[in-house]
């Protein structure tokens, strides 16, 4: 009788390490497939840039001073010096201007002593350095000043009083552009020279 031969059953694989697998293998499926684009990340932010303080930048640049040519720069010294020299100019005639006034063969005149009182009410407030006060005033008051004692004493000064008092009357009263500066600075020359002029007796005053 022939001898039959049996085999063990082979055991079948657990269903749960099945199970695992697929979680494995659909894991890394869905990694591949959903991880971020490299080229769709945003760049990153550029380092702010560093400036330096207001106070620590030169003050001019030399190679630019250096391309000015001469005219420019004869005009930007000239609006550095005539800047803000108004007002000071005035004050500083204001004085001579007073005495002159109170000059014992004119301070009797009732127009002198009106436009004495006008200049120094004028300049008054720009030496309290009264931020409200305008400059014009205190200049055609010094121009109305001297035309008052021309037509006292001085006679034959009557055209330079009156160019004067003309030129006093175009003034802006502001000092701050380089044309207004230089045309207060020609104005007070006038006024100083009109003033010296006056400084002598009528008599000798040709």
């Amino acid at each position: 009788m022939a001898e039959l031969r049996i085999q063990p059953k082979k055991k079948s694989p657990s269903p749960w390490l099945l199970v695992a697998l697929a979680v494995l293998v659909l894991g890394a499926a869905a990694y591949f497939f959903l991880r971020p684009d490299p080229a769709d990340e945003p760049a990153p932010a550029s380092p702010p840039v560093a400036t330096a303080p207001a106070d620590s930048l030169p003050a001019a640049d030399t190679a630019t001073q250096a391309a000015l040519p001469p005219a420019a720069d004869s005009s930007i010294a000239q609006a550095t010096a005539l800047a803000g020299s108004a007002q000071a100019e005035l004050l500083q005639l204001s004085p001579q201007l007073t005495q002159l006034a109170d000059r014992a063969d004119l301070r009797d005149d009732a127009a002198i002593r009106e436009q004495r009182d006008n200049f120094t009410s004028a300049t008054a407030r720009l030496a309290d350095g009264d931020p409200r006060a305008s400059l014009r005033p205190g200049l055609v008051a010094a121009a109305n000043l001297l035309l008052a004692v021309q037509q006292k004493g001085y006679p034959n000064l009557q055209t330079e009083a009156n160019a004067l008092t003309l030129q006093a009357s175009q003034l802006s009263g502001r000092d701050a552009t380089p044309a207004e500066q230089t045309q207060n600075h020609a104005y007070l020359n006038q006024v100083h020279g009109l003033l010296n002029t006056m400084s002598y007796p009528a008599k000798d005053v040709l």
